[in-house]
């Protein structure tokens, strides 16, 4: 006869198993509240104290969260300046009207729109200042501003098959000796740029390409 205590417990043997638990991934998602605090508290404590004395920690306590928060998104305070100082001056959408003269206009209008304006003046100055003597700066920088080069750049390679510039027209140049002039006005003279302007510099600049 079996005995009571070795008897299996039919209950408990026809009870279904638990569900197996999902493995949760290690982290938390990012939130995109706090990002955007992050960035706005970079962009004001810059503006207040400069780059020689910007520290994460000032952007920490300013933003409400703690340090550890903002390393994990950003790995240098390099970093966390340079995409903030982004967030005010976004990459221009491309326009493609059929002529270059028309999409150099839109194209650089869009790139310096409010370029005048304190806070973007203030950023701007900090980051290419800093550049010259920081390396992690000046890579940052150099990388940020291919990025958007590269999207500029399909305005003139479109122009170039449309037949509109000589064959061996160089992109990159063409939007330095655009741009160069602009980014003078906007940070050395303080002079304000408007779409006139921004014709005027265009039409020069492409009336010696076609000598």
């Amino acid at each position: 006869m079996t005995s009571a205590t070795s008897r299996p417990d039919t209950a408990a043997a026809q009870a279904p198993a638990d569900p197996p638990v999902e493995a949760r991934r290690p982290g938390r998602p990012r939130d995109p509240q706090a990002d955007a605090a992050i960035l706005q508290a970079t962009v004001e404590v810059l503006c207040e104290h400069g780059f020689g004395a910007f520290t994460v920690d000032a952007v920490a306590a300013h933003a409400g969260v703690g340090k550890a928060t903002i390393y994990r998104r950003w790995p240098s305070r390099e970093a966390l300046v340079l995409d903030a100082a982004a967030t005010l001056v976004p990459q221009p959408d491309v326009p493609d009207t059929g002529s270059v003269r028309d999409d150099l206009i839109a194209l650089m209008s869009g790139s310096f729109e409010d370029a005048a304006s304190a806070n973007k003046q203030q950023l701007m100055a900090a980051v290419t200042a800093e550049a010259v003597v920081n390396p992690e700066m000046k890579r940052l920088l150099r990388d940020y501003t291919q990025r958007r080069r590269d999207g500029s750049a399909v305005v003139v390679r479109r122009a170039i098959e449309r037949g509109e510039l000589p064959a061996d027209t160089d992109p990159d140049f063409l939007l330095d000796l655009i741009a160069g002039p602009l980014f003078y006005r906007v940070q050395i003279s303080g002079r304000p740029i408007g779409d006139e302007v921004v014709a005027d510099v265009v039409d020069v600049v492409l009336r010696g390409l076609a000598h």
